[in-house]
């Protein structure tokens, strides 16, 4: 979810830092971690039903859809879970945005996990994709 938003967001910095957390302590696989980081089809169901729900909540600026509702819950997840999308995206986008403001580096523990977002989804300053 963390990696969703800081993809949406385009965070260089948290796509690196939770790249390598996802690798090394939360176990998630890396054919996840690199498809959300290059914008492409999750493999695993229930992990893709997640973020896409959390890509439409931040697209729809909180105003999902009920076919955006309807595959997050039947992956499994509850109406409850839905808040705790609507919390990390608070906590995660006032990260990801003081990490813009101040170009926060990417720290040499997180190197090897560096980002930068796809062909064609580079971000102008004022924060929208040039295409």
């Amino acid at each position: 979810m963390l990696l969703t938003i800081s993809y949406e967001n385009g965070c260089d910095y948290c796509m690196a830092a939770h790249s390598f957390i996802a690798d090394k302590r939360s176990q998630v696989p890396p054919p996840v971690t690199d498809a959300i980081r290059a914008g492409t089809r999750i493999p695993d169901a229930r992990l893709r039903a997640l973020s896409e729900f959390t890509r439409a909540m931040l697209q729809k600026r909180g105003r999902p859809d009920r076919q955006d509702v309807e595959p997050f819950l039947a992956a499994g997840f509850s109406e409850k879970q839905i808040l705790d999308v609507v919390l990390a995206i608070a906590v995660k986008t006032i990260s990801n945005y003081t990490n813009h403001l101040f170009d926060t580096p990417v720290d040499a523990v997180f190197k090897a996990r560096e980002w930068k977002p796809p062909a064609g989804r580079a971000l102008t300053a004022s924060g929208e994709a040039r295409r």
